[in-house]
């Protein structure tokens, strides 16, 4: 494994490097996680080349530009652009969880002749009007996280509330106890969730780019999934009309554990052996 950094401006973007075969795949992590949740792809006919996104491990974003200049879409490919060049990856797969997909789903038309394929684990980004992406665009509502940032117990007795009045699913609420379960896993999660609320993709420019340049694209979902539901997949796919490509495997949000590795990497739209 090799750690590289590269610098942009302000910014900072950590990846890590695993084997240096010909088959070349691009990877971002969900909220939380890191890029060493794609060491498993490591082979030797294979180069994984894993982002770790802002706010996670040693990739760095200014807390003075959270709130006057949010990273955009363009920002972050000049950034992945200068990583591509440096690895010298012409073309290559993406893979990514979560957070980590509202990315790839953003970059899509910018590397649209260099992407061979995509596939997607629950990904973020599906929908740019769901209330975790729509609440992230109005300043009030960032407002009032930021207070939260310090006093994590208060979102909590609110996502009690919700869930006693039936606004907010309990599996929603468990995911609200683990990003404040302390100030400094909160502070990651608001920061995070502020920084990226730029970050949109268009489902039409998607779905068009797709048809054009024929990528392939599998979207794999959690059967049991609460934080991001298959419906959303499936709604997605019809919003950017394209033909079926949602498979659903019997996990939760938990992607990474030994044995959902297992039944989702027979499907991964790359060479798996």
């Amino acid at each position: 494994m090799r750690r590289e950094i590269i610098h942009f401006n302000q910014l900072k973007i950590e990846y890590l490097v695993f084997g240096s075969g010909k088959e070349c795949i691009l990877c971002m992590h969900g909220h939380g996680r890191s890029a060493n949740d794609f060491e498993f792809l490591e082979n030797k006919d294979r180069k994984v080349i894993s982002i770790n996104l802002f706010h996670h491990g040693n990739s760095y974003f200014p807390d003075s530009r959270i709130e006057k200049k949010p990273i955009k879409i363009d920002e972050f490919y000049e950034m992945i652009i200068n990583i591509l060049d440096k690895e010298n990856m012409s073309s290559f797969h993406c893979f990514a969880f979560s957070q980590g997909g509202r990315f790839i789903l953003a970059l899509l038309p910018y590397l649209k002749n260099q992407i061979r394929s995509i596939t997607l684990l629950s990904p973020d980004g599906m929908d740019n009007n769901s209330f975790y992406n729509w609440s992230s665009r109005r300043k009030l509502l960032r407002e009032l996280f930021i207070s939260w940032e310090e006093k994590p117990q208060r979102l909590r007795k609110i996502s009690d509330i919700a869930v006693k009045l039936r606004l907010m699913r309990p599996k929603v609420r468990d995911f609200v106890y683990k990003f404040t379960s302390d100030p400094q896993t909160m502070k990651r999660a608001s920061k995070s969730w502020r920084s990226f609320r730029s970050i949109m993709p268009n489902t039409k420019v998607i779905g068009q780019t797709i048809k054009e340049q024929n990528i392939p694209l599998l979207i794999i979902m959690g059967e049991f999934d609460k934080i991001i539901r298959p419906s959303q997949a499936y709604r997605f796919i019809k919003k950017c009309k394209l033909k079926e490509s949602v498979m659903e495997i019997k996990c939760g949000h938990d992607f990474f554990k030994k044995e959902t590795v297992n039944l989702f990497k027979p499907h991964l739209l790359f060479n798996t052996q």
